[in-house]
């Protein structure tokens, strides 16, 4: 982008670039600093030995990939009836599904805690994986819709000729191509599932099947709040989201460009 510029221009823009990275590296430089306070590393050994960091990381784990596999699925599945297939009231799906966006997540707490009750999965971990599949559909809906909307007709085309139907053109043909789209619902499925804080709270009463938001609140209570230790459990918390964008960039970004602008 650079090279284009004039010289008063590049230099503005590296300038503003520059500006950029420290606004978002300071507060991360802060973040660390604390988390080191006091007694140092030892920090992050006491959140990991002192609570049930590790059970409470396979429980999040399990809930939040289940989440994104469901996402991902459901949402691609009704992209695919919106986008191609197209039955009758399509429309009217998609917008009742599109109007999910528009609401807080907050203002579905309660009628989402009525239905998990009546179908008997309170304590659960689908207590939490359905609200959270609900809650994440509809984003999900959104940018593979415009994804699979950007697809050249000749690839239907092609696969109806093949003899493929719907389902086999969906699996073999569909999945495939939308795997840059896919990472990007991933990821922030992931990462919405991964911080969620409010739902195991009321969901979940268990605490063998706490989640992995819950460890910082070891170390506060009305007296004390040990904030070095509350800023290193946060840290810990944060790096499984880090490897997961680390690992889907390449088809984060090509996603981010290719769908969700469209």
């Amino acid at each position: 982008m650079f090279q284009f510029q004039r010289l008063p221009g590049r230099v503005l823009s590296q300038l503003l670039v520059l500006i950029a990275l420290v606004v978002l590296v300071i507060p991360l430089v802060l973040i660390v600093k604390e988390s080191l306070g006091g007694e140092g590393f030892t920090n992050y050994t006491v959140v990991l030995s002192s609570t049930p960091f590790l059970r409470f990381f396979a429980n999040s784990l399990i809930v939040s990939v289940s989440t994104v596999l469901l996402v991902m699925f459901l949402g691609l599945s009704a992209s695919y009836g919106f986008a191609v297939l197209r039955p009758r009231g399509s429309r009217v799906g998609a917008v009742v599904i599109l109007t999910g966006l528009a609401l807080p997540a907050i203002a579905l707490v309660v009628p989402l805690y009525y239905v998990v009750q009546a179908i008997g999965l309170l304590d659960t971990y689908w207590s939490v994986i359905i609200p959270l599949t609900v809650i994440s559909i509809p984003f999900g809906v959104l940018v593979s819709s415009n994804y699979i909307r950007g697809l050249p007709a000749e690839l239907y085309e092609a696969g109806r000729l093949d003899g493929a139907n719907s389902w086999q053109f969906f699996w073999q043909i569909l999945v495939p191509i939308c795997r840059p789209i896919l990472s990007v619902v991933a990821i922030f499925t992931f990462l919405a599932a991964w911080n969620e804080y409010l739902l195991p709270l009321l969901f979940i009463q268990s605490t063998d099947l706490q989640m992995l938001t819950q460890v910082p609140t070891y170390f506060q209570s009305e007296r004390l709040v040990d904030t070095p230790k509350i800023f290193a459990a946060n840290i810990l918390i944060s790096l499984p989201v880090v490897v997961v964008f680390i690992v889907l960039q390449k088809t984060f970004r090509t996603g981010i460009s290719a769908g969700a602008v469209k």
